[in-house]
């Protein structure tokens, strides 16, 4: 049992219960979303933790600001301070790493589901292949494997607005059988136009957890993602349809987990003001005289000495004033 047929033993599973293939898609989007959630809290965690490193990276490239030869040495100690906190710079391309062995899978299953159901091709039909053992016998026996069978273009319609296994490409030009013209591609182009929105707003909510960042390998790493949302949408007119709903159906669930990640985890708050005000220092070269008071509020000091002397340095002023 290989790998494509885990994928086509758990939608056939998932087709058991609900009855419908697009459906039976979204519930195993869902499946392998909650297998990655460990790693998605880890990458979280990670993120935040960039955040409050951010103060001593900027340390770090001061120090090295200006040096020809100390941006090898200045990436060294910024790879150790990230070691030490356990931070990954290019965090932000895992999810789309998580995803695709998923999503190679599901093109292959789309696109010709039975091959991976214990099927073989005979002419220009499907006819079942020889008794496959264990799990693959009850996937080739299974209800989805039948419809398929018999029943393709049934099977494949969700919801009556489109066919999960045609291209909207084929759909625009009215070819492989499924439709033509503007009105009928009009779903297809909706499709394509929410996954390429929420995958735009799930960058949003990546960039706001990341914070701003001065690293040169992040800041590489999102100018690609930046860049994701128009690359999916333009691939997407060559996909299946049933690929651009699991798209869809990931994003949605990535936007909800990071919604409650955020509120459960909020951003580290910036550090306070200093209420404390500067001391006014004198300025050196300053030519203002001192006029020999004493500061305002200072404590005087004490006249010390003989009465007597003092007393008589007091008497000339007294008769001068006599004298005139």
């Amino acid at each position: 049992m290989g790998f494509f047929e885990v994928f086509a033993a758990a939608l056939a599973g998932f087709y058991a219960l609900v009855g419908n293939y697009g459906l039976a898609i979204i519930l195993l989007t869902l499946a392998v979303r909650v297998l990655l959630l460990p790693l998605s809290i880890k990458q979280t965690r990670s993120m935040r933790e960039m955040q409050r490193i951010q103060p001593e990276v900027k340390k770090i490239q001061a120090k090295y600001k200006g040096k020809k030869d100390g941006r090898q040495q200045m990436n060294e100690e910024m790879m150790t301070l990230y070691k030490e906190h356990g931070v990954n710079p290019l965090g932000g391309c895992l999810p789309l790493l998580m995803q695709m062995p998923v999503f190679i899978a599901l093109y292959r299953l789309i696109s010709t589901p039975l091959a991976y159901m214990g099927y073989t091709l005979a002419g220009n039909d499907w006819v079942p292949g020889e008794a496959a053992p264990g799990i693959m016998a009850q996937v080739q026996e299974s209800a989805l494997a039948r419809a398929l069978d018999t029943a393709h273009v049934e099977v494949n319609s969700f919801l009556g607005i489109f066919r999960l296994d045609c291209l909207p490409l084929d759909v625009l030009r009215g070819s492989d059988g499924c439709g033509g013209g503007v009105i009928g591609f009009l779903p297809y182009l909706v499709l394509i136009g929410l996954m390429g929105f929420t995958t735009y707003y799930q960058q949003k909510q990546m960039q706001v957890q990341r914070g701003a960042t001065t690293d040169p390998s992040a800041q590489q790493a999102q100018m690609i993602m930046k860049f994701m949302p128009l690359m999916l949408m333009f691939f997407s007119f060559q996909f299946a349809a049933g690929l651009t709903l699991y798209w869809l159906t990931t994003n949605v669930w990535s936007i909800l987990q990071q919604h409650l990640m955020l509120r459960v985890a909020p951003a580290p708050p910036e550090p306070a003001p200093s209420d404390k005000k500067p001391v006014a220092q004198p300025t050196k070269g300053s030519n203002k005289p001192s006029t020999g008071k004493p500061p305002k509020g200072a404590p005087t000091k004490p006249v010390t000495g003989d009465p007597a002397r003092l007393e008589g340095s007091k008497q000339p002023s007294k008769n001068k004033k006599k004298r005139r």
